[in-house]
């Protein structure tokens, strides 16, 4: 469990260094701190350097000022206000979390919707709401999220719309609640208004694609089971041609196809989403985007994603390798193993694509992949998302390919793979001990569950 203090107990210790001890401010504030940390404190809630910038003063100031201006209307000096609250708000979670407590949230809100045919105030109004609740999502309620709406539905302004998908997008990050009441809000129906826009600007759909992703995540630990396969599955079902149908027209811009990628990769989450997309000639695009940047980390990382995700159906699993993806992938790992998320991304696509399919796994062998998976082990050795992957692929690769193994243990695999076992233990045991096991060489497996040997009676009489 976190442990925490409040930021009064964190105050007392960094005065009594200073008068007790005679340190400086900055000598007071960096024992306290060094001091919590060896005790496992969390000092995330904490404003460090209070003694020495007094932030709360500040804040409570432009709280204060925000509160006067709605009880008088008068509204002139509010963006500049905002500006400064926000740049305050952005230096770090604590003070996030002290301005909530003094009702931040609320009085934003209430200024937002009292200014709403003030283009300006909105706008900063929303950047400085979306600046409170960065790591911060608990204070949405409501009245946020229907004000959400509102300003969605009726504002035409495409910089304040952007600024509002960026506030939305925060709100739904590790916390599913909120997910949930802007998914019922019927939030996606409005982002798809924007997708299907003629003149929608490829700033516009990338906001508008990362609220898509946020929508289907799955990262809230306060909630065993989420709702992340539904939304998925709705927006698919009235997204996928439509994003599709987006990455030829916008193949010139990087960052629209890179981020159309990785949303599709987010929502085919069933069989028939994977078929939809490649139908909508979704491989092809993704086969060229790798050709036509060799040399984007980005990009290629995210074609990677999508690839893996289209091999969740068996059918377009068989056409990635047939359409030439095979060479493709390892040349990317190869090429860029310099980047820990590309080759974890190719081990985790060669894995997906051998799974239960033995001509798969030979197209790999023959392109150099047993070469390949073993050096990106050995570029990683502390990196388990890395050995994992790979020890899935080597499994995958070997387990009906008993012929092809002993490439993998001419180039030292066994070795490998021990170190990775010895160096991660638990983390991985199971992975490296299939990998060891399919490809046939000494390992030591473990029994599970062993009978007492008593006898069995099935309770006739």
């Amino acid at each position: 469990m976190v442990r925490v203090i409040s930021q009064e107990t964190y105050d007392e210790v960094v005065n009594e260094n200073m008068e007790q001890f005679s340190m400086s401010p900055e000598e007071a504030i960096e024992d306290a701190v060094k001091q919590f940390e060896a005790q496992g404190i969390d000092l995330s809630n904490i404003i460090k350097d209070l003694i020495i910038s007094d932030s709360n003063e500040l804040i409570d100031s432009y709280l204060s000022q925000i509160n006067i201006a709605l009880e008088d209307k008068s509204y002139g000096n509010m963006p500049h206000i905002l500006d400064k609250l926000g740049n305050e708000l952005d230096k770090d979670m604590a003070r996030r979390i002290y301005a909530g407590k003094k009702g931040a949230y609320k009085s934003l809100i209430k200024l937002t919707k009292a200014c709403c045919n003030n283009g300006t105030i909105v706008k900063a109004g929303l950047k400085t709401t979306t600046s409170l609740m960065t790591g911060n999502p608990d204070l949405l309620n409501d009245e946020g999220i229907a004000l959400q709406i509102q300003i969605l539905e009726t504002y035409p302004d495409i910089p304040t719309l952007q600024c509002l998908l960026r506030w939305i997008r925060e709100c739904c990050i590790k916390h599913e609640l909120n997910r949930q009441g802007i998914f019922n809000a019927d939030i996606f129906n409005k982002l798809k208004k924007i997708l299907v826009r003629d003149d929608a600007s490829g700033s516009e759909l990338r906001d508008a694609c990362a609220v898509i992703r946020a929508l289907v995540l799955d990262d809230d630990i306060r909630h065993e089971y989420g709702k992340a396969h539904e939304h998925a599955s709705v927006i698919a079902k009235g997204a996928l041609n439509v994003l599709t149908g987006l990455m030829p027209r916008y193949k010139k811009d990087k960052g629209v196809v890179g981020d159309l990628m990785i949303t599709l990769a987010a929502l085919i989450v069933r069989n028939e989403f994977c078929q939809e997309v490649e139908d909508a000639g979704g491989l092809k695009f993704v086969v060229d985007v790798m050709i036509d940047y060799p040399d984007s980390e980005k990009l290629n990382w995210q074609a990677l994603k999508l690839l893996k995700a289209l091999a969740g159906n068996d059918n377009v699993k068989s056409h990635i390798i047939t359409s030439g993806c095979g060479p493709i992938i390892v040349c990317a790992i190869s090429r860029m193993k310099d980047s820990e998320c590309v080759v974890t991304a190719g081990l985790a696509c060669i894995s997906a694509l051998t799974l239960r399919c033995s001509s798969n796994a030979g197209v790999f062998y023959d392109c150099g992949a047993p070469l390949v998976i073993i050096d990106a082990m050995k570029a990683y050795p502390k990196s388990v998302p890395v050995l994992k992957q790979a020890a899935w692929a080597i499994r995958n690769m070997s387990v009906r390919n008993k012929a092809e193994c002993p490439e993998f243990v001419a180039h030292g695999v066994e070795d490998v793979l021990a170190k990775a076992l010895k160096l991660h233990g638990p983390k991985i045991e199971n992975d490296v001990k299939a990998a060891l096991r399919d490809l046939g060489l000494k390992v030591e497996l473990k029994e599970r569950w062993t009978g007492k040997g008593a006898g069995l009676s099935n309770g006739a009489s």
